[in-house]
């Protein structure tokens, strides 16, 4: 069995499957940070009716996304000249750096472990700011702000809620560090991927009226739709002119693009998801601290938890895979985290079921050494 391999990102199922000889097909995902239940029939069918058409085919698409945006606007309650459009968070990122022209940046971690390869890319230096499980990976203000003097960063970078803790930052804490940001010169560049989940957090409104705070929003993750790379910034008109310039000509394309309009539009299913994930997150919280885990805050659609310290966390992330078929992300590759940490998307019940029992079985088949 592999003694060294762990996947750099969530969802890498084929890539498990060839690493341990098993059936891709066998294996149940939990290292993903996707909603469970797939879109809707309705936006489906009604994807499938513009591709018979042929037209959504045929044509270009139209390359100031005017339908799109209005859609986004509209469900983000911002102004559409305040909106850019990319085929995914992390190249909306990119564009951002460049855009503002960033020599250093300072990112809080642990974070998403794509954000250091950005910023190497555009050759902007990445400063660290180590949170504390102490402190459930809290931001202190205080810290940042201290933090920024010391480095002379031109941006602060952090994801609300955080990526892998859940943790989230109240819009109106997160406004108050924009405000000393701001004052010190300093650009706030917010991720909100998962903001859907908590929508009243998002710091969306304040980014579209203001300089100096640019919010990145994903529809992969609340919207299920990992296959259709969809995303938005949402900063001032003069940034988000500034911003498409470094994005390149039609990076969405028309069925993407389709979709991701028709989903924006679909209320029944953005207020199930909502629903559906605030209940299970409970019922898989509480289950897993059953099993004496300890489970971090979050707003998200996943959790955090952290095994024994004298537990060999590698260990029972590749037992749970080979003996279980159930695949979590081991957090032992992200800067600030180890291999005691594990982040658990949010399923199903009966999925959430397996997984509970599975690490059930393997923690105690696994049980620490007794001490003397």
């Amino acid at each position: 069995m592999p003694s060294d391999f762990l996947p750099a990102h969530g969802g890498q199922l084929r890539e498990l499957a060839t690493e341990f000889d098993i059936p891709e097909t066998s294996l149940i995902d939990f290292s993903a940070s996707i909603h469970p239940l797939p879109p809707s029939d309705a936006l489906v069918a009604t994807l499938c009716d513009a591709i018979r058409a042929r037209k959504i085919l045929t044509t270009y698409p139209d390359i100031h996304y005017s339908a799109l945006k209005q859609a986004i606007a509209e469900y983000a309650h911002v102004d559409a000249l305040a909106i850019a459009v990319g085929n995914g968070v992390m190249p909306l990122l990119d564009a951002a750096v460049r855009a503002l022209g960033l020599r250093k940046c300072l990112v809080p971690v642990p974070a998403f472990t794509e954000y250091r390869s950005i910023l190497n890319a555009c050759g902007t230096e990445f400063c660290g700011l180590t949170g504390t499980p102490e402190r459930e990976f809290s931001i202190d203000i205080e810290r940042v702000v201290a933090r920024l003097k010391a480095t002379g960063a031109q941006a602060v970078l952090l994801a609300n809620p955080q990526s892998p803790s859940g943790r989230l930052m109240r819009a109106e804490e997160l406004g108050r560090l924009h405000e000393a940001a701001f004052a010190l010169g300093v650009t706030t560049i917010v991720d909100e991927a998962f903001i859907d989940y908590v929508p009243g957090e998002s710091m969306s409104k304040t980014a579209a009226e203001s300089l100096g705070l640019v919010v990145l929003r994903s529809l992969t993750k609340f919207f299920a739709m990992p296959g259709l790379r969809v995303a938005y910034a949402v900063a001032h008109p003069e940034t988000r002119v500034a911003i498409e310039a470094f994005v390149p000509a039609w990076p969405v394309d028309s069925i993407a693009a389709e979709a991701a309009r028709l989903a924006l539009q679909d209320q029944a299913s953005i207020a199930a998801t909502r629903e559906i994930n605030a209940r299970e997150r409970r019922w898989l919280a509480d289950r897993l601290q059953s099993l004496g885990l300890r489970i971090f805050p979050s707003a998200a659609n996943y959790l955090l938890l952290k095994t024994d310290e004298d537990r060999n966390g590698l260990d029972l992330w590749r037992r749970l895979i080979v003996e279980h078929r159930v695949v979590i992300r081991s957090c032992a590759n992200f800067e600030g985290l180890d291999e005691h940490y594990f982040r658990i998307g949010v399923r199903t019940r009966f999925k959430n079921q397996f997984l509970v029992e599975a690490l059930t079985e393997v923690l105690r088949s696994t049980s620490l050494p007794a001490t003397s």
